[in-house]
């Protein structure tokens, strides 16, 4: 039993090295980074602040409770003739207020609906900017991944070409080619050199501006993608239907026009108001109440007064209904309204042009996605040429009829096509995920 518990134990270190021994970069592994990046911050925090915006503007619905505690001490002197009197005043009073919009009608309802509205665009943005962040993240991968195959395709041609250039001198000291044909290979693998040198700081760049993006340093180590593609099979019709009713920009548009009629709702609110009042007072306490009709609010109030000038036995009610309405403003009322209907204008003309930028966007996108499809298949077809030919050379070089730097020049080239394949899946890729950003998805 004992043996046969250690047997499984090595077998599974082993497969456990094999299998994990070497290390990628994956998107996998960088989504988690993503979403600690600079910019992702910045975006949540821009989201944070709406919501906090929204909750303030609650609170002018909900119940305030205010208490008050003052003193007061002061003597009043009166002379009459030769005779002065003195009388001394000393007293402390505590107040508890309470008020509340009970109705939400008025500016105060607009101004929450407004703000719900705006809570809804941030929602909007924060996803906007997330989509447009992701698919940044997806094209600097890519390019570090295609720069990271590039870079072995380079090497690779800069090999042969220093091999190529090794040989051209053996045939030139036997005489074989003269000295014109040896400089071309020497030339060749100059340009090798400085295409592999090149391919190497394009590398590194690639890992910089992810880098950047990512806001943090990454490993040195290479990266993996699963290299896969599926072909779009929508109508364009069904996709524009969807287009339509999930596009986010789309969806702020028709907000700011749902927030430009709240604005005019407001500019046309009544000027005049009527506040009704009551005020009963026994002794030391007094009681008032109030409500008025322009922000529907409701008050109380209630004074205890403590001190040595209070009168225990007298009362007192009263009862008011106040109207007020402006005469002359200025015209800052008819202005408001102007500046509410020209705003509302503006709304629905930026919502019907919105629309069509969308719409012009998408198709741009789709036709590339198309062509992008049909480059696939081109990639495709080359790659399958290029592969056959090299295992057509791999049987001659197995019958002499070439040399191992004729193979590998070959090899080279089904690289090369098997790299331009990659790109243009990759590429193919991320109109994808333009068009699904496009269409809500």
């Amino acid at each position: 039993m004992y043996k046969k518990l250690l047997f499984i134990m090595i077998i599974s270190f082993v497969f456990f090295n094999i299998s994990y021994g070497e290390e990628y970069i994956t998107i996998d592994s960088l989504l988690p980074l993503l979403q600690k990046s600079p910019l992702y911050n910045i975006y949540k925090i821009q989201y944070e602040n709406s919501v906090n915006n929204y909750y303030l503007s609650q609170v002018n619905l909900k119940p305030n409770i205010t208490f008050q505690a003052s003193y007061n001490q002061g003597e009043t002197k009166a002379t009459i003739g030769s005779s002065t009197t003195i009388n001394t005043t000393q007293n402390t009073i505590l107040s508890l207020s309470y008020s509340q919009i009970i109705f939400p009608f008025g500016e105060a309802g607009i101004n929450v609906k407004t703000a719900e509205l705006s809570l809804e665009q941030a929602k909007n943005n924060f996803k906007i900017n997330y989509n447009d962040l992701y698919l940044q993240f997806l094209q600097s991968l890519y390019n570090l991944y295609l720069a990271q195959e590039k870079l072995k395709i380079y090497e690779e041609s800069y090999s042969l070409a220093v091999k190529q250039r090794e040989v051209a001198e053996k045939q030139f000291e036997n005489k074989v080619i003269n000295e014109i044909n040896l400089l071309d290979y020497k030339q060749k693998e100059k340009l090798a050199e400085i295409n592999y040198n090149s391919a190497k700081s394009n590398l590194e760049l690639a890992y910089k501006s992810l880098e950047n993006l990512l806001g943090t340093t990454l490993p040195r180590i290479p990266v993996k993608i699963d290299i896969k593609y599926d072909e779009i099979k929508d109508k364009p019709e069904d996709l524009l239907n969807e287009l339509y009713a999930n596009n986010l920009s789309i969806k702020n548009a028709s907000l700011d026009l749902e927030k430009s009629k709240l604005n005019l709702d407001k500019a046309y609110l009544p000027s005049w108001g009527i506040t009704f009042s009551g005020s009963y007072n026994t002794g030391n306490t007094s009681y008032n109440a109030s409500f008025n009709t322009k922000n529907y609010l409701l008050s109380f109030n209630t004074d205890q007064t403590f001190g040595d000038t209070i009168s225990s036995n007298q009362e007192s009610w009263s009862i008011k209904v106040q109207f007020s309405i402006p005469i002359l403003d200025g015209g800052s009322s008819n202005i408001n309204k102007t500046q509410a209907e020209l705003s509302l204008k503006q709304m629905q003309i930026n919502f019907e042009k919105t629309k069509k930028d969308v719409e012009l966007n998408f198709w741009k996108t789709y036709y590339n996605l198309i062509q992008a499809q049909s480059t696939i298949k081109q990639k495709e077809i080359a790659l399958e040429q290029k592969k056959m030919n090299f295992d057509a050379q791999k049987i001659r070089f197995g019958l002499g009829l070439i040399t191992e730097l004729d193979l590998k020049s070959y090899e080279i080239e089904y690289m090369q096509a098997k790299y331009d394949l990659e790109d243009a899946i990759l590429n193919y890729n991320l109109l994808r995920v333009q068009l699904n950003n496009l269409i809500g998805n």
